[in-house]
């Protein structure tokens, strides 16, 4: 009788579990369509304001940070866009394009979220041009990650492009497909190499 309570309170647990993996992946790939519904929202919201003849808000959603080790070291910049779960707040992927100090050429990291199946690797596709797979390199607490020499190609094309696709698989190798918007991309990158 004791053992039989324990597994029922092992089973009991396991499903405990299971259920909580499976509403975190459920969430972790709802996460960009919720976060598409309220950039719609906001974009409903401004063009309501433009007809009441206000200005609308910035929509770019692309920054530029930079910051430095010291007072009198180099400014190292960076334009990167952080894309987040609408309902919690919760990062679902980011993006961020570097300018190597060294040698001035791009290169472009994303951290993505956890569950997933690393040896997929990660994928980007710049509207319907080619789609090119990569490695995820390292996980930590916050997530997964991987880069990639942004080629001139490339560079050219996410300036001239409204939408990349990142693509991964889920821990249940389901496909996850997170559109990010390149609008204003073009511009940032400019501002980016602007800054000496």
């Amino acid at each position: 009788m004791k053992n039989m309570a324990i597994i029922l309170a092992k089973s009991n647990l396991l499903r405990m579990v299971a259920a909580s993996a499976a509403l975190w992946l459920l969430s972790a790939s709802s996460g960009p369509a919720l976060a598409e519904d309220t950039t719609k929202e906001a974009q409903a919201k401004q063009s309501q304001s433009k007809d009441a003849g206000s200005k609308p808000a910035d929509a770019n959603a692309w920054a530029v940070n930079c910051s430095s080790d010291s007072a009198a070291g180099d400014l190292q910049c960076q334009v990167s866009q952080n894309l987040t779960e609408a309902k919690t707040g919760q990062r679902v992927l980011t993006v961020t394009v570097r300018r190597d100090s060294g040698n001035g050429s791009l290169a472009m990291l994303l951290a993505l979220p956890h569950g997933l199946f690393l040896p997929s690797g990660v994928s980007y596709q710049v509207d319907s041009g080619k789609k090119v797979t990569i490695a995820i390199q390292t996980s930590d607490q916050n997530g997964a990650y991987a880069a990639v020499p942004v080629a001139p190609e490339l560079a050219k094309a996410m300036k001239s492009g409204t939408t990349m696709n990142i693509g991964m698989e889920s821990v249940t190798r389901k496909p996850v497909t997170i559109p990010v918007s390149l609008k204003g991309f073009g511009a940032a990158v400019a501002k980016l190499e602007s800054i000496k």
